[in-house]
């Protein structure tokens, strides 16, 4: 048995050492299809750049969506806290800053579904690579809903990387170094202390080889009728829980007489402003649409009866989906441009595009590629509630544009993968 236990550790041991592959995603496409669909919708993403040294910084603007069509088992049906951030595999970059509506937002915020928030998010390259990050909005019971993303390298600063704060006394520290070696003294006695209790018990006890006499033992025992536990074995514990006692009350010692000065942690919850927006001059007519995914082609078509209300001829320029966007091809504005465009944007075709101002009419948007099944995994094939669900842009010659969206059930002509 000892051997064995030997044999484990040393397989901890050459696990932990040996390096891993660094990840290239978040775990977006293992979250279903209606999820990134329904949730949160991610138009006009950009990164002001893709290469940065260690300290620069790059910032990702944009537009998310709680969407209309928010699915009823998810948060009661009614979002109401949220949170934005970046996501990346590892800290490999330091968030600086972030707004909301122009609002900073440090913390998370109220939230309500049906709500467009303009956000901003300012962030500094720390780790040498190439790396893939994401803005995220998480959501209180739905999770974190991650938008396009992009390749971000970081090259290496000569003059090394710094991350400074200002304290309430004036001072400043980096917060990359800052009590480096308080931490690390503190995480080896605690480290001991602990491998010292496991070892204890687990390697000359037998609590560990002989688990099917000991679970017959009544829980209201240690053990010590049947040679378990003994005298020695609680004079032992409780040397290590004085030992922890007085670790913990050095540390305390410690915190009063160099950190006099401090505030409790702040919780900081509020929503930020409304951002008046135009009213939308196209609208869709509820039950006209329909959506199809053509198994052999692997393309999805959607057909929708737009009216528009304005008094200027409406394009259609793109269709939004979770964190991709469509463009059409016959608009040269509408392709997304960006580091994160390179991922995320896919050409589609669409028939009867402009809307003359007053008119009512079908049009019909192609989309074919292999994104939607095998790549992304969007559609909801093979599950209980098939929809295509997105944000269709119109935009008039002037430039303005405006976002409708659109939840329309699938019909696949096959149930292929």
């Amino acid at each position: 048995m000892r051997r064995r236990i030997l044999l484990i550790l040393a397989a901890a041991v050459l696990v932990t050492a040996v390096p891993a592959t660094a990840a290239s995603a978040q775990g977006e496409k293992s979250q279903e299809g209606f999820l990134r669909m329904r949730t949160v919708g991610w138009t006009d993403v950009n990164f002001s750049g893709d290469t940065v040294q260690q300290g620069q910084t790059v910032t990702v603007t944009g537009k998310v969506k709680i969407m209309d069509s928010w699915p009823s088992s998810l948060a009661k049906g009614v979002p109401n806290t949220c949170f934005m951030s970046m996501i990346a595999p590892g800290p490999v970059i330091v968030l600086k800053e972030r707004t909301l509506n122009g609002e900073s937002v440090p913390t998370r915020i109220d939230c309500a579904k049906g709500r467009v928030y303009d956000f901003s998010m300012t962030f500094a390259g720390r780790r040498v690579g190439r790396w893939h990050v994401h803005p995220a909005f998480a959501v209180k019971g739905a999770g974190t809903l991650i938008g396009p993303g992009a390749w971000i390298n970081i090259k290496e600063n000569p003059a090394g990387f710094t991350n400074e704060a200002t304290l309430l006394s004036g001072g400043t520290v980096n917060l990359e170094n800052y009590q480096l070696s308080f931490i690390w003294i503190w995480l080896t006695l605690t480290f001991i202390i602990g491998m010292v209790w496991m070892i204890y018990w687990t390697v000359p006890k037998r609590t560990i080889p002989h688990l099917a006499v000991t679970s017959q033992i009544p829980l209201n025992t240690d053990g010590r009728d049947y040679g378990l536990i003994t005298k020695k074995d609680h004079r032992n514990s409780t040397i290590m829980m004085l030992a922890t006692v007085v670790l913990l009350g050095a540390g305390w010692i410690y915190q009063l007489a160099n950190f006099p000065t401090k505030i409790p942690q702040q919780i900081i919850q509020f929503a930020p402003p409304n951002v008046e927006r135009p009213a939308p001059f196209v609208s869709l007519q509820a039950g006209k649409g329909k959506a199809i995914y053509d198994a052999a082609n692997k393309q999805v078509t959607l057909t929708v009866t737009a009216t528009n209300k304005g008094d200027q001829p409406a394009q259609l320029s793109q269709f939004a989906v979770a964190d991709l966007t469509w463009f059409n091809q016959a608009v040269p504005a509408a392709k997304p441009t960006g580091p994160q465009a390179v991922d995320t944007a896919y050409p589609m075709t669409v028939q009867s595009d402009t809307i003359a101002p007053g008119a009512t009419q079908e049009v019909t948007v192609t989309m074919p590629s292999d994104v939607w099944i095998h790549q992304e995994k969007l559609l909801p094939i093979g599950e209980s509630q098939l929809t295509v669900t997105g944000q269709l842009r119109f935009q008039t010659p002037n430039g303005d544009t405006t976002d409708v969206e659109v939840d329309e059930p699938l019909t696949p002509t096959a149930f292929t993968t």
